[in-house]
């Protein structure tokens, strides 16, 4: 069954650390204080982050009854996901590996952090 704007903003928000914000002037949905996703104001479909036009085209590729872009976002690394060919497991399931990349990058960098710090403490 399709989804509504209303079920997406809701699935995103159950999301642990999940909050409402704005985005470029758009309401938008955040995990922590980066960007995760939002619900498309003039489009049905929710916006999401691929990490790289690579992986954007790929899943464009794979799967255009459901992912499409608009010129907007040509060149950026962000897909759309149409909520009528959306249902609520798939759009958990996007979610939740866009919410573990976002917190392997943020692990990833806080390793690096300790690193340095490290390093510093080491010198003196």
């Amino acid at each position: 069954m399709p989804l509504t704007k209303a079920q997406a903003r809701k699935i995103a928000l159950s999301l642990p650390g999940t909050s409402e914000g704005s985005h470029y002037g758009k309401p938008s949905i955040f995990m922590g204080a980066k960007f995760f996703c939002r619900i498309h104001d003039r489009e049905e479909a929710v916006v999401l982050l691929t990490g790289s036009i690579e992986m954007r085209d790929v899943m464009l590729e794979a799967e255009p009854g459901l992912f499409f872009i608009t010129e907007h976002y040509r060149n950026y690394p962000a897909i759309l996901a149409r909520l009528e060919a959306l249902d609520a497991k798939t759009l958990k399931a996007l979610l939740a590996a866009k919410s573990q990349r976002m917190e392997q990058k943020a692990a990833k960098k806080r390793g690096a952090s300790k690193r340095a710090v490290k390093k510093i403490a080491k010198k003196n």
